[in-house]
């Protein structure tokens, strides 16, 4: 009886584990980034991905927001985007010294976009 309940407590815990994941990176215009990634399949001038965070970087008046983390790009979901719009205005989230803004983002990924379940400015 013992051996059943370990196997299932660790089933839980290891279930519970792989549902949330946690990114650090830098946070973007997900509209930009949408708009430079139509671009260039459309035969324009594609923005360099190592500079996506420059050219996209999210302004006062950016909606959708995405994170580039792992060398890839998580777009935030609506209550992702009214979380970290708000934090921003309030002053929680905001750009560092050569305008980057770091976040850290945690939640459960569906394809490309991320369910967020918290996210927080990192200096």
């Amino acid at each position: 009886m013992k051996t059943p309940m370990t196997l299932g407590i660790i089933l839980c815990m290891a279930g519970a584990a792989g549902y949330a994941k946690d990114f650090d990176g830098k946070l973007i215009d997900a509209s930009c980034y949408q708009t430079h990634s139509t671009s260039a399949a459309s035969g324009q001038k594609p923005v360099k991905r190592d500079k996506i965070d420059k050219d996209c970087a999210p302004t006062s008046s950016t909606t959708a927001f995405a994170v580039l983390a792992d060398d890839k790009i998580y777009k935030l979901d609506d209550a992702g985007n009214a979380r970290v719009a708000e934090d921003r205005q309030r002053g929680k989230i905001k750009a560092d010294k050569d305008g980057d803004v770091h976040i850290s983002v945690s939640g459960k990924l569906e394809g490309d976009t991320m369910k967020v379940d918290k996210v927080k400015g990192r200096d």
